[in-house]
């Protein structure tokens, strides 16, 4: 069977691993001083770290639409897999793996979205 894999950008994972292993990312929005961008594409982590660094610019991060995800899992079905896994960051954390919950429900149980682990309060 074949299993193809989908994550978020947050995942940081290097271009090479992601080639190697023909894993899906979804990249999450962000926005420098109210200018959106694709994480990883529009947006680079020097961007962020420089605005972050300068201290008088806004960073925000918000999910990918349920669209997006839902593009993701519909084109690797095209390509010839079977089924998907979807991991992302914890739910606690971002709203992502709702979205992707979401898309996955309009392709029934083709694609599983894990639940992830609760983080530990302290």
């Amino acid at each position: 069977m074949s299993v193809a894999v989908v994550t978020d950008s947050t995942a940081d994972l290097p271009a090479d691993v992601v080639a190697a292993r023909r894993i899906t990312v979804v990249p999450l929005v962000v926005a420098i001083n109210g200018v959106e961008g694709l994480e990883g594409q529009d947006v680079s982590p020097a961007d962020v770290a420089r605005a972050l660094g300068g201290r008088r610019e806004t960073v925000t991060t918000s999910r990918p639409p349920p669209a997006a995800f839902a593009r993701a899992y519909r084109e690797l079905f095209d390509a010839g897999a079977e089924a998907v896994v979807s991991v992302h960051i914890s739910a606690q954390l971002s709203g992502t793996a709702d979205a992707a919950r979401l898309a996955a429900s309009e392709l029934g149980e083709r694609v599983v979205v894990p639940k992830g682990l609760r983080l530990a309060s302290k």
